[in-house]
């Protein structure tokens, strides 16, 4: 597990030990962001020092020099999924930035390939879809669509929040965290395997999931939601409305037939993934509610609150399962094991706290 801080660092983790195994020094300002490559074999840090770093995971060091360009605060990282890397290649890194702008590296040679701009205003999110895709979410109000098969030309501007886009989810994203990994923990032995596991892993959860089209929901400061299917539309499928206050996270279910939402105004709530129709609220949080997560097995979510604890939620029942007090101050992020063993969070008591399901 990587967890990066305002100390300036970001550290490896053993979850079997729950010991550090390395610090990555480098940055000379908060670490806002750490992503693991889609191999496993690269860390990506993001920081308010306006650079990006990659990581070597088995030994801490640091790969080359910092990643240049951006001329504020790195604000998201998102890999090229593993089945869209052309042979005998790495995947790229896309960053955003509170500069307005998105960047694409090579990162073997550790060089910005082109920068997408287009948006006004900070980019807050970016994610790499699993069709040759990125979608950005701005404070300009706008989403992106960009065709990352034709470098990265912009093919679609979605307009219909009126306040900052805060974050995106797609229908794809479990599939896309999934790569080339499954249960047995049998690593792919070479990248051309690993490609095509991934594409298996990816079309096999698609079709399971009954379409093989990339839905993405976005949640904005506005209180809404919407809900696209951006390759066919510029308008959106549906409305989501009901939170009293801004949406900070949503996040699809891994089978793509939900999406949760977090917001300041305390609650959760639970929304059909295909239509975007409102089906429940979950409330126990006293406080804003800052991300939220589910398990691999679409039974389960667990949230994080700036009330001081984390909360398990019953999807089926629409009840609170298990409170997690521990932390002793607000927690900023949840996060779940693929293999639905572990819950890790991050707050504002500098701990990281690992729960075993």
């Amino acid at each position: 597990m990587v967890t990066g801080a305002g100390d300036n660092t970001a550290r490896i983790w053993d979850c079997d030990t729950q010991t550090p195994m390395h610090t990555l020094k480098g940055h000379f300002n908060w670490v806002l962001c750490v992503s693991w490559s889609p191999d496993g074999e690269v860390i990506a840090t993001g920081s308010m020092d306006n650079t990006i770093r990659l990581w070597n995971p088995k030994t801490g060091e640091c790969l080359g020099d910092a990643l240049r360009g951006h001329s504020k605060w790195i604000t998201c990282l998102s890999w090229e999924p593993m089945h869209l890397v052309k042979p005998g290649s790495k995947p790229r890194l896309a960053s955003s930035s509170k500069d307005g702008t998105i960047k694409i590296w090579d990162s073997v040679n550790r060089v910005c390939q082109y920068t997408l701009s287009g948006h006004t205003n900070s980019v807050s999110c970016v994610k790499w879809g699993g069709q040759g895709l990125l979608y950005s979410g701005s404070h300009d109000r706008t989403v992106r669509v960009w065709d990352m098969n034709s470098q990265g030309r912009c093919i679609n501007i979605l307009k219909s929040h009126a306040h900052w886009v805060n974050h995106l989810s797609l229908s794809t994203d479990y599939a896309l965290r999934v790569g080339a990994f499954d249960h047995t923990g049998k690593n792919p032995a070479t990248s051309e395997e690993a490609q095509k596991k991934a594409l298996e892993n990816y079309e096999k959860i698609c079709k399971k999931n009954g379409s093989s089209e990339e839905m993405m929901v976005t949640a904005s400061d506005d209180f809404t939601m919407f809900l696209w299917n951006p390759l066919k539309s510029t308008k959106p499928i549906a409305r989501m409305t009901g939170h009293q206050k801004l949406v900070n996270h949503v996040a699809f279910s891994p089978d793509g037939r939900y999406i949760v939402s977090a917001s300041f105004d305390n609650s959760i709530k639970l929304w059909d993934g295909r239509d975007g129709k409102f089906i429940s609220t979950f409330r126990g949080h006293v406080a804003s509610v800052y991300q939220v997560a589910w398990s691999s097995d679409c039974r389960l979510l667990v949230s994080c609150s700036k009330d001081t604890t984390l909360k398990v939620w019953d999807v089926r029942t629409r009840k609170l399962s298990v409170d997690l007090p521990g932390h002793q101050d607000e927690v900023y992020t949840v996060d779940w094991s693929v293999d639905g063993k572990r819950v890790c969070s991050g707050g504002k008591d500098k701990m990281v706290r690992l729960w075993t399901h």
